[in-house]
Parts: structure tokens; C-alpha cells; sequence
């Protein structure tokens, strides 16, 4: 294997491996406005896993346990002053 070809080979794997660390790390907000921003491509708009990811990641905040926002605004309310 040539070595640029190498050297190719190992800033793809990098680049993927980056960008699925990205999406892993990214709050489930994030992960919805990175997929309506891809929607806009008419080119990943026509990608047939987009929209398998798009429900997925809407199942995700669903399912949430809402400890975020919901509970933060209720230990507020539930503490005396």
C-alpha cells in the first residue's frame, strides 16, 4: 500500500471516528438541529438512514427522564424560603 494512500486511509478513519464521538457526546438538542441542518442538503435529504435517525433521536428525548428541566423547576418550587 503506498503511503499516501495510507496516510489517506488513517485521516478518514480519524475524521470518522471524531465525528461519531461528536454525535455520542451531543445532547439530544444538538443531535435535532445537526439533523434539520443535514435536511437542507438536498443531497443527505435523499439518504434513506436520515430519517431512521431523525425517529430515533425523537424517541431518545422522549423518552427522557425530564430530570433536567422538569426537576430543577420543581425542587425550586418545593423549596421553602
Amino acid at each position: 500500500m503506498s503511503l499516501l494512500l495510507q496516510q489517506l486511509l488513517v485521516a478518514a478513519l480519524v475524521v470518522v471516528a471524531a465525528l461519531f464521538s461528536a454525535w455520542r457526546l451531543a445532547s439530544v438538542r444538538l443531535r435535532l438541529r445537526a439533523l434539520a441542518a443535514l435536511e437542507k442538503l438536498p443531497v443527505v435529504r435523499a439518504l434513506p438512514g436520515l430519517a431512521w435517525l431523525r425517529e430515533r433521536t425523537l424517541a431518545r428525548q422522549l423518552s427522557a427522564c425530564g430530570g433536567c428541566a422538569q426537576g430543577a423547576g420543581q425542587a425550586a418550587k418545593s423549596r421553602p424560603r
